[in-house]
């Protein structure tokens, strides 16, 4: 059996035909590494969201007109 670095670059060539057991493994570990990379991508995210960011709020403008009249059309 092939090493996993090894079926990786099979891949990469068009004309190696793949045994189903090469496939498998390929599709398995392939499989895994999406799942950690979009857990790790998520805990990132979440991490970053949670901090506590202090905010300067500039250029309150306010309203021109008080009252808006409602017209007797």
């Amino acid at each position: 059996m092939k090493t996993i670095e090894q079926l990786l670059d099979l891949s990469k060539n068009p004309y190696y035909k793949f045994t189903n057991d090469e496939r498998a493994v390929l599709d398995d570990f392939l499989l895994k590494r999406r799942e950690e990379d979009s857990q790790s991508k998520q805990k990132k995210s979440s991490k970053s969201s949670e901090n506590d960011t202090p905010v300067r709020v500039r250029n309150i403008v306010e309203k021109t007109v008080p009252q808006v009249e409602e017209s007797g059309v």
